[in-house]
């Protein structure tokens, strides 16, 4: 097997991540999280019984079989609440921080491996009809303390497996699958050759076009399908949710038909979308995850978990350049004996919040000592005396 696109992270990249990751880190913190490291490791059958990805998309251990290397947090740390956190109180509130992996075919025998950084969040058993509104809240604001570049217009695309549900409800026995992947994948021409009543086709046809504004929204689905307790639980949500995003300035859409990629969520799914130059990026995604909590443990009083993860890889380049405020000066002496005097001086100018970089060999060329500066990247030189 053929693995490509295995990339080695810039230093000036790795830097940016770790700024990221530790604002990230402070603002959960501050909501009350506690930080969690999950294994790398899964197990291949925890990941096919739940059917969270396709089995061919997993990165498999050569010297294991039954192992697999993680394609995403989530279930990781729902198993971990199951075990290891069985008795602790809830609700459980967790971050992690690392590295995720899959793969893609590209052609036959050979893959691109895809490893991903990223950052988040799981809240679960917590004894409310909207945990929804804490953890989209800790989303808005997490990405509110890093500093976007001027112009990345964000957006939170929402949908729910429950809108999805009313609209095949009447489907069950009728091409169900079909119908619901062409929602899904925006195929209007499939939608056009299936063998259904024409009126449905135009009103599944118009929903591939339905999205915007939630409570605007939600009205057109009430006028099509008739009042139901799941549109009217959802248009409590969005006018509280609606608020949250006006605050911190992020546009909310409700999209009916969008589905994520992994079936891991039943009920809101989410993602968190920045705009810059006409390019879409991906921050964050996230949902509800009840079944999965379901899933290793049925035992759980209270049956619900929601969470998100965003992309470091993707929100490092939405960033704004950093600002180079403090000074990196290269201490340099010409002779032996004023080593210790050097590291002395060096902690002095440390404590004063620069970057001080000593030389431990002597120098007394000045072009060599300008070469090590560079080297160093540092905008000058201190001769110690």
């Amino acid at each position: 097997m053929n693995m490509t696109d295995i990339k080695e992270i810039k230093l000036i990249d790795v830097r940016n991540n770790s700024n990221i990751i530790n604002n990230l880190n402070n603002i959960y913190k501050v909501w009350g999280y506690e930080e969690v490291s999950p294994s790398f490791i899964n197990t291949l059958e925890t990941i096919k019984g739940r059917g969270v990805i396709e089995e061919n998309e997993v990165v498999g251990i050569v010297s294991n079989d039954s192992l697999c290397l993680r394609p995403e947090m989530t279930t990781s740390i729902v198993k971990l609440s199951s075990t290891r956190l069985i008795n602790k109180e809830r609700p459980i509130r967790l971050f992690t921080n690392g590295m995720v992996f899959n793969k893609k075919e590209i052609n036959k025998n050979s893959f691109k491996l895809q490893e991903k950084l990223q950052s988040g969040i799981e809240l679960i058993g917590y004894d409310t009809k909207y945990p929804e509104i804490e953890v989209i809240n800790i989303l808005f604001d997490s990405i509110d303390n890093i500093n976007l570049k001027d112009g990345c217009n964000l957006c939170l695309l929402v949908s729910t497996t429950k809108i999805m549900e009313l609209i095949l409800n009447k489907y069950k026995n009728n091409n169900f699958d079909e119908i619901k992947k062409s929602l899904v994948n925006f195929d209007q021409d499939k939608l056009s050759k299936l063998a259904i009543d024409e009126d449905d086709k135009y009103i599944l046809k118009d929903l591939l076009f339905t999205r915007g504004e939630p409570i605007a929204i939600l009205k057109k689905l009430k006028s099509i399908f008739g009042n139901s307790k799941t549109l009217d639980d959802l248009n409590f949500l969005f006018e509280t949710l609606s608020k949250i995003s006006i605050k911190y300035n992020v546009k909310l859409q409700l999209d009916p038909t969008f589905q994520p990629h992994l079936n891991l969520y039943e009920g809101i799914v989410f993602q968190l979308i920045g705009e810059i130059d006409n390019n879409k990026n991906v921050i964050a995604k996230g949902g509800r995850y009840d079944e999965l909590v379901r899933f290793f443990n049925p035992n759980e009083k209270i049956l619900n978990g929601i969470g998100f993860t965003i992309s470091i890889d993707v929100l490092r380049n939405l960033i704004k350049e950093e600002k180079k405020e403090k000074k990196k000066i290269l201490l340099i002496f010409k002779d032996s004996y004023l080593l210790e005097k050097g590291m002395n001086e060096q902690k002095d100018l440390q404590k004063s919040g620069n970057i001080a970089v000593l030389h431990l060999n002597p120098c007394d060329d000045l072009v060599k000592a300008n070469q090590i500066m560079k080297e160093n990247n540092c905008s000058e030189i201190l001769w110690v005396k």
